[in-house]
């Protein structure tokens, strides 16, 4: 139990404080597909391993033998049974339990609730793959509207929309850095992310961490998208194209590029010391995977070793 509670203290630590180091790490324009890994992995890694952890206390492993999973399970309800287990270890079990169980209601209701929202935009769609389906594949949609727009919307197959009135105002090189920006949504599964991470801080809101996370989730995959784009196409074409989409419409379906942060993403793409190589960029990731899966590994280390669960 002492080796739970002890994991159970450094996830109240994350939760409470997790942010802060990756906040002081995007003030010093740390590369945001290294920032993003950390912010994902982090907050799926903490809710996680609360869950783990809580549901391990309810287990009274230290009353008794047991040599695998399911002797376990036995070895518990007898010592329940038989009143072996002292009586503030039945209650500590028993709110174990119930905040196991409050918990994953929660998580699942908060994804019921991203589900029934996604069904109600399924007609509209289902629609816009229909148009989309003669167009080549990795092709936008073209839209006649002047107005000028660009999103991208996650799912198989994705889509990404454009407007007539994009192609009208802007350069072709600009053109095709918002293709590329939104195509970089695309190959990210930048979608996905952010569903995961506003899944979680709808289903447990009092974490710091968790409460943070869609923000800065839905900033970094910007910075993400735009360094790609600046990549391929050159960063004064995204720059033209930001400049441009700034104080248009803004579509609430999908990923749009000039939705958020827009100075900001500005003033990185005109800075020299903003890139990072691909290198530095997968060791900053694996990094930040083994930071932020440390309590993941742990507590399955320890899980393991409660349940028994090692073949001899």
């Amino acid at each position: 139990m002492t080796g739970v509670l002890t994991l159970l203290l450094g996830a109240s630590i994350v939760g409470v404080y997790g942010h802060r180091p990756l906040l002081w790490l995007a003030d010093r324009r740390v590369d945001p597909t290294i920032l993003l890994t950390g912010w994902v992995l982090l907050s799926v890694g903490l809710v996680s391993s609360t869950v783990a952890m809580i549901g391990l206390l309810a287990l009274p492993a230290d009353d008794h033998p047991s040599t695998g999973f399911f002797r376990l399970a036995g070895g518990c309800w007898t010592a329940v049974a038989a009143g072996t287990v002292p009586g503030w270890r039945q209650v500590f079990a028993a709110v174990s339990v119930a905040l196991t169980l409050g918990i994953v209601m929660r998580l699942g209701f908060a994804t019921w609730a991203r589900l029934r929202a996604r069904r109600q935009q399924a007609p509209h769609l289902r629609q816009l793959r229909l148009l989309a389906l003669g167009a080549p594949s990795g092709s936008p949609l073209w839209v006649d509207d002047d107005r000028a727009m660009a999103l991208s919307i996650g799912g198989r197959p994705g889509l990404i929309i454009l407007t007539e009135g994009l192609r009208k105002q802007l350069p072709p090189a600009a053109v095709q850095a918002t293709l590329e920006h939104e195509r970089a949504h695309l190959r990210g599964h930048h979608h996905v992310l952010v569903t995961v991470v506003e899944t979680l801080a709808a289903a447990l809101p009092w974490s710091p961490l968790l409460r943070a996370a869609p923000a800065a989730t839905k900033d970094l995959i910007e910075l993400a998208a735009d360094a790609q784009a600046a990549r391929r196409c050159g960063p004064e074409a995204v720059r033209t194209a930001l400049h441009l989409l700034t104080g248009h419409p803004t579509p609430t379906l999908g990923l749009a590029m000039a939705s958020r942060l827009t100075e900001v993403r500005m003033s990185r793409l005109g800075g020299r010391g903003g890139r990072t190589s691909h290198l530095l960029r997968w060791a900053g990731c694996a990094a930040m995977t083994v930071g932020a899966l440390a309590l993941p590994l742990a507590t399955g280390w320890l899980g393991m070793n409660i349940v028994g669960c090692v073949v001899v």
